[in-house]
């Protein structure tokens, strides 16, 4: 599990491995409420690359704030009529 302090302003990043490069990609951050919850298209946001990585700014200041919790941090891509989503990891905001 990822930590980041509420007051950071930092990228996160999600991999997505060289078969995917040239891709548009994009990344939603939603509390964990329950494993299961997926996010709904208006949790997306644009990323951009980095090398074979997907990357977004968040934190303060940014489009992308987040209060002191825990969130799931999904990433999807969009290749043609498909359109694949991976749940990427956790991450702490504010005191582990």
């Amino acid at each position: 599990m990822a930590y980041m302090a509420a007051s950071s302003t930092e990228d996160i990043y999600i991999s997505w491995g060289s078969e995917a490069t040239g891709l548009p990609v994009q990344i939603a951050i939603i509390p964990l409420t329950s494993p299961e919850n997926e996010p709904t298209d208006a949790d997306y946001h644009d990323a951009t690359r980095d090398g074979t990585d997907a990357r977004l700014l968040i934190g303060a200041g940014t489009d992308v704030v987040l209060t002191p919790g825990q969130y799931v941090v999904w990433g999807r891509l969009t290749a043609g009529t498909r359109r694949p989503v991976r749940r990427s990891g956790l991450l702490t905001i504010g005191t582990p």
